[in-house]
């Protein structure tokens, strides 16, 4: 699915605008949600970081995943920055995105062949059985308790 996003800032009512649309059909879009953010808030989140202009973007209604709610939250900073006067667009496939995550999973979860144990290698112990032997020790009972013969005896009489 692809997801599109625009970002408008109109300084004559002193506000960000964030339209979200999806891709219904091949290159047709339709509007999905829009959101406006008073330019005060969100100046205030942008100096503060990144992280917290993210959470001020998020709503209910619109709730875009970590990766583009970062590249949004990116472009804000920019726009507001620069005194960008014209619409920003985004464009995300998540097939791509999925993809590239993808990507970086398997990358993590590459082994060293030569490091890892055969299956022989994991049935075999790590210890030797005999010294094992060499620290059994007896348990003693001491001298002054009884026995449970003699507790058991000395009940009956």
């Amino acid at each position: 699915m692809k997801q599109k996003y625009l970002i408008l800032k109109n300084d004559e009512k002193n506000e960000l605008i964030i339209k979200e649309f999806l891709e219904i059909n091949k290159e047709m879009f339709s509007l999905v949600c829009e959101e406006t953010y008073d330019n005060n808030d969100i100046e205030s989140a942008i100096a503060k970081d990144k992280k917290h202009l993210v959470s001020v973007l998020r709503t209910n209604n619109m709730y875009p995943v970590w990766l583009y709610a970062d590249k949004l939250a990116e472009s804000i900073i920019t726009m507001y920055g620069t005194k960008h006067k014209e619409p920003i667009k985004l464009l995300f496939d998540d097939a791509e995105s999925f993809s590239k995550t993808q990507e970086k999973v398997v990358a993590l979860e590459v082994v060293d062949e030569d490091k890892v144990p055969e299956d022989d290698e994991l049935l075999e112990d790590d210890f030797d059985s005999h010294k094992i032997l060499k620290n059994n020790c007896t348990i003693k009972v001491a001298d002054d308790e009884p026995d449970d013969d003699e507790v058991d005896h000395e009940e009956e009489i």
